[in-house]
């Protein structure tokens, strides 16, 4: 990947977000993905964390709750 740097004044919020969706628009979806790999390996390693160990789960239980008799007027 090369490395592209441009520097802008503070005000230029507009131009900058401009210029960063045309550089990405001209990407292709590999590099997009091996981009967001990237940025996904080092927030794990900034955070001291290994990216293939295994994590807590959330797991649900599905129960099947007995029926209620209905009442008959």
């Amino acid at each position: 990947m090369e490395k592209v740097i441009k520097k802008y004044k503070l005000v230029d919020n507009e131009k900058q977000e401009a210029d960063a969706l045309q550089y990405w628009a001209s990407k292709s979806i590999k590099k997009k993905i091996d981009a967001m790999e990237q940025i996904i390996k080092n927030f794990y390693e900034l955070k001291g964390l290994k990216s293939h160990e295994q994590r807590l789960q959330k797991v649900f239980k599905i129960v099947k709750l007995p029926q209620k008799e209905e009442i008959k007027t």
